[in-house]
């Protein structure tokens, strides 16, 4: 091997660990709300969203409920501009009225071929905190 391809060669190299350690920072610790924000014990990633949600007024700080959403078929999901099976964007919890805010999930964004997705929802002083159940 010449001179000039070892150059090159070396060059090549650094530029892609150049680029793998700023993808690793890209997603693990910036603010870039599509980055996963964490992972729990379950492997669980979280996904902060803005999502609606139904809240009574009697709803605690601390207290948890069982939710769920329906994910997203065909039609609703090309209107939402969402995937098919996207399971984030509605949660019902009661029948409290509907709230536009950002939630915390932990749990799978998107369930393609279930009809429901099931979530531990905790309200705290800011939001609320859903972690997936199960689905079906």
């Amino acid at each position: 091997m010449s001179e000039e391809q070892k150059d090159t060669f070396r060059d090549l190299w650094w530029l892609g660990a150049v680029v793998i350690i700023g993808l690793f920072f890209y997603y693990t610790l910036s603010d870039n709300p599509k980055a996963p924000q964490e992972i729990d014990s379950s492997g669980y990633i979280s996904h902060k969203v803005e999502s609606t949600i139904t809240a009574d007024p009697n709803w605690l700080i601390g207290e948890s409920r069982t939710c769920i959403s329906n994910p997203l078929d065909v039609d609703s999901a090309r209107e939402l501009h969402k995937p098919v099976g996207y399971a984030l964007w509605g949660l019902q919890c009661g029948d409290g009225d509907w709230h536009k805010i950002t939630i915390t999930f932990w749990g799978s964004q998107v369930q393609t071929g279930k009809k429901a997705a099931y979530w531990n929802c905790i309200r705290t002083s800011e939001s609320f905190t859903c972690k997936q159940t199960e689905a079906y």
